[in-house]
């Protein structure tokens, strides 16, 4: 009987309401990027303010600029952020894999999750404002392709220490750029006629075996008969 008194008591008492969980600067500000990277992939970039920025990710325009000091140094880190997650590098059990497969797996992207015509919509953005704010457009080639171009180097250079293929150490970083351009579709047409049609999965996946077959062609050709 004391033990039911005394819960009913318990129940009656109000609740004290414990704090909102705080978030440290460091999950604040990947809080902040993940909201920023799903508005930039689905509203115009120019439209794109603080002010919606912090409604969205709840946190005050003071938090923002606190940490990113501008519009620009955020919308940037986020570009930056998301091109590093369209590459990513051979996992361990890969490395076994022969070379034509490994350079498959480093030439295919993670697209981001949203439509083509956005994607396309928001590099043309970024172009359009590479004078007024140029670090938009360095960060986005630095992490997109300036990544994807470091792992090629470097497997090509792995490539080259086992024999697979001949190619000087001068030139290595010019035939990972030369990879990449033959890799895939130049966006430059799409960007100047937007009625062109999208590249589909399957044409995109031919035209990178085709330049993988072509470049590894010509790189064996160097190597000398067994």
């Amino acid at each position: 009987m004391v033990k039911k008194q005394a819960e009913a008591v318990c129940s009656l008492a109000p609740r004290r309401r414990g704090r909102p969980v705080q978030m440290n600067a460091a999950e604040r500000e990947a809080e902040i990027l993940r909201v920023t990277a799903d508005l930039l992939l689905t509203r115009p970039l120019d439209s794109l303010s603080t002010g919606e920025i912090a409604r969205a990710v709840g946190m005050s325009k003071r938090t923002l600029y606190e940490l990113f000091g501008s519009r620009e140094a955020l919308i940037g880190a986020t570009i930056a952020q998301v091109s590093r997650t369209i590459f990513r590098p051979l996992a361990a059990q890969e490395r076994a894999l022969p070379l034509a497969a490994r350079l498959a797996i480093l030439l295919t992207p993670n697209d981001p999750p949203a439509s083509d015509t956005h994607k396309f919509e928001l590099l043309r953005s970024i172009i359009a404002k590479a004078k007024t704010y140029p670090s938009l457009a360095q960060d986005m080639c630095s992490s997109g392709r300036g990544t994807l171009a470091g792992y090629l180097r470097a497997e090509l250079a792995a490539a080259v220490a086992e024999g697979e293929i001949a190619l000087a150490p001068e030139v290595q970083a010019e035939a990972a750029e030369m990879l990449i351009d033959m890799a895939f579709h130049a966006p430059i047409p799409r960007l100047l006629d937007p009625t062109l049609p999208v590249p589909t999965p399957e044409a995109t996946r031919l035209r990178r075996e085709l330049a993988i077959s072509l470049f590894l062609g010509g790189c064996r050709r160097a190597l000398p008969s067994a």
